[in-house]
């Protein structure tokens, strides 16, 4: 509870001086935004170590393949980068890049499902007579 506390606090305090920053030096903003991005990431590091290795107890537990996993947790990492990616793209003013970094990872997802989607489609077809 003291991470997302400390997170949260941070956070409006970057929003704020963020706001004034805009006004007066809005070159600086997005590297403001950008080192606030990285510092949530190293505060959650631990958390998400530990979030990673519920999931793959829990995959176990289910007797689910490693590889399936593999992409259930490779996708959503993705499509984490890339909302991140995306969205200090959009902060900086660059609306096109953001469509881009979107698109590329919608593309990604889809390109490392590919096995699975091919998985299902192999045993639908084994279920017909």
């Amino acid at each position: 509870m003291s991470d997302i506390a400390r997170i949260v606090g941070l956070g409006i305090i970057i929003t704020v001086l963020l706001a004034h920053l805009r006004k007066r030096y809005p070159e600086l903003a997005p590297e403001l935004s950008l080192a606030f991005v990285v510092g949530v990431f190293l505060i959650l590091m631990g958390p998400l170590g530990r979030v990673l290795q519920v999931f793959s107890e829990l995959g176990q537990r289910a007797d689910l393949s490693g590889f399936y996993l593999g992409v259930i947790l490779r996708s959503i990492g993705i499509a984490y980068l890339t909302a991140l990616g995306a969205q200090v793209s959009k902060d900086a003013g660059e609306e096109a890049v953001a469509l881009v970094i979107e698109i590329a990872g919608k593309i990604m997802i889809l390109m490392i499902s590919i096995p699975v989607v091919v998985a299902i489609l192999d045993s639908l077809v084994g279920l017909l007579p």
